[in-house]
């Protein structure tokens, strides 16, 4: 097997490639994922395939869905109206006269940034991708742990204690969540350049690097409760590297040194003492190569 289309689905877009077995991504595209069911993203991709230059040997796609654990069944995508109960894997094989396989975006991602990102040469890895929400994925001796129920490292759903009693990690740290955080500082005076009406993670992380004093609180307290999380997995799983990818975690240069304090300080000292913590170098395409290194690895 020496090429794969590999799909990334998320809620707001789709990512296709053509990826050789080094590793290589070309052709890669970006489209709105189709919301009106999985059968318009099964026409979607065809759509990709059908234009490439040369045919795949099989499918990997990464989903941000709960996978039957031996059939590829999507059992509940949240983000993905209407899928619940759906044979996707068997919808694409038929479609596209394929073989394929699929794998849950925590995962994916983590077997990205195993296979050709920043946790190469790692045996103990822990990804987490914030996001819009929060997820991720663990190696442990070299080896994927998927879990009873394949969602092994889900962690968006850690109970922290918030600045408004106990919420789950992804409600205290995720994008949604920063916005909401600025526009309550706004709202209650708070002065800035930023406007409640308009507010993004994004310009929340913009307006710190300017040196906008609410902003930066806003991230430091971000980055205390990412810290917060991070310990917990460190001291569960004890990996070498914890990589943070998503449109959150890739803000390195405002979050990673909070991050890092904050992670040795609740962690167990012994796991946190050498520990890295460090961003993706894949970005959007840990999802991608992921996806295609999981299906590599099933069609040997």
């Amino acid at each position: 097997m020496q090429k794969l289309l590999a799909v990334d689905i998320g809620g707001t877009k789709i990512a296709c490639a053509l990826v050789m077995q080094d590793g290589v991504l070309l052709h890669k595209r970006q489209h709105p994922t189709d919301l009106s069911g999985p059968a318009a993203v099964v026409e979607q991709i065809a759509v990709y395939a059908g234009a490439l230059p040369e045919r795949p040997d099989a499918i990997g796609v990464s989903l941000p869905a709960v996978l039957a654990p031996d059939t590829d069944r999507v059992v509940w995508a949240p983000n993905l109206p209407g899928w619940r109960d759906i044979p996707f894997r068997e919808m694409l094989e038929a479609r596209l006269g394929l073989p394929a396989a699929l794998e849950y975006d925590g995962h994916a991602a983590v077997l990205g940034e195993w296979w050709k990102g920043a946790a190469q040469g790692y045996r103990h890895v822990a990804s987490v991708i914030i996001g819009t929400g929060i997820g991720g994925g663990i190696i442990t001796d070299g080896r994927l742990w998927r879990g009873r129920n394949r969602l092994a490292g889900a962690s968006g759903w850690f109970p922290l204690a918030g600045l408004q009693g106990v919420d789950h990690w992804e409600n205290l740290a995720a994008g949604p969540a920063i916005a909401r955080r600025a526009r309550q500082l706004l709202e209650a005076g708070g002065v800035s350049a930023l406007s409640p009406a308009s507010v993004t993670a994004k310009a929340v992380f913009d307006a710190a690097r300017q040196g906008d004093a609410l902003a930066q609180q806003v991230v430091g307290e971000v980055a205390a409760f990412i810290g917060q999380g991070i310990a917990m997995i460190v001291s569960l799983v004890n990996p070498e590297i914890v990589v943070l990818g998503g449109s959150i975690g890739r803000q390195g240069d405002l979050l990673l040194d909070p991050v890092r304090e904050a992670t040795r300080r609740w962690a167990q000292p012994v796991s946190a003492s050498d520990l890295l913590i460090t961003s993706s170098t894949l970005g959007e395409e840990a999802g991608l190569l992921g996806a295609a290194y999981a299906a590599f690895s099933r069609f040997a």
